[in-house]
């Protein structure tokens, strides 16, 4: 699901937000946010989503216009659009038609924490990640001796839904024939993972406790009141100061 924010005022575009399919395996998420089983997860991790890129352009990002992009996925339009585009859509692992109730919303910033989601109104910060990558192995051809010393029945097993990132997976047996420590996935670059609730029981609707949603209740005028107020009328005079010296004005 992806969205384009204007600005009702001069229709001049404000920014741009992208939502998709979550990881299957991410510790962060599950053990330290939503606390689940894998059977859990399985069950549930349809009704949540990832924001993959969210984020305001110029002029809008010098007046904080990204926090605004934020509170827009709360907006009662976003879980009514995922509830009318997969209510009759059977999961693609499952086979099973779902209830389509989006509760939870999560993202990463790209560098640690995240600027956009500080002191945000529903974005938690919950910790980072553990700052693995294979990028820094499979770059430069090494992802054919990899692909040499794995079997052939584990390297073609690829198949949506058998598991958490394939190519780490293939990677870290890789790694394992070849006598080396899994530790070398690690970069040394964590990110800061957030957490958006769309429901009052969000986690209790996860863990599978209920089969009953309540809503938490968020208008887009009162969003977009908050941002303004929040975040726009009191940094008013050195924003639009800041505004004229960007544009040269």
């Amino acid at each position: 699901m992806r969205y384009f924010v204007f600005d009702h005022q001069n229709e001049k575009l404000i920014g741009i937000v992208g939502l998709c399919d979550p990881v299957i395996g991410l510790g962060v998420r599950d053990d330290q946010s939503i606390g689940w089983t894998k059977d859990q997860k399985m069950q549930r991790l349809y009704n949540c989503m990832t924001a993959y890129i969210l984020g305001a352009i110029p002029p809008y990002n010098k007046v904080l216009g990204s926090k605004l992009i934020a509170l827009t996925l709360m907006f009662p339009k976003v879980r009514n659009d995922f509830y009318q585009k997969y209510k009759d859509n059977p999961s693609v692992i499952t086979g099973e038609n779902k209830k389509p109730y989006l509760v939870y919303i999560d993202t990463l910033g790209a560098f640690g924490k995240s600027a956009i989601y500080n002191r945000l109104a529903n974005w938690d910060f919950i910790d980072y990640t553990k700052g693995q990558s294979h990028l820094h192995i499979t770059a430069n051809g090494r992802w054919e001796l990899i692909r040499q010393v794995v079997p052939d029945d584990v390297f073609n097993s690829y198949k949506f839904g058998e598991g958490p990132n394939w190519k780490m997976r293939i990677l870290k047996r890789g790694l394992h024939e070849l006598g080396l420590s899994a530790d070398m996935l690690s970069i040394g670059w964590q990110r800061g993972y957030y957490r958006c609730t769309l429901a009052e029981n969000w986690q209790e609707y996860l863990l599978g406790d209920t089969n009953q949603v309540v809503w938490k209740d968020f208008t887009q005028i009162d969003l977009v009141s908050y941002w303004h107020k929040k975040w726009v009328t009191p940094r008013l005079e050195t924003l639009q100061t800041n505004l004229e010296l960007e544009l040269g004005l």
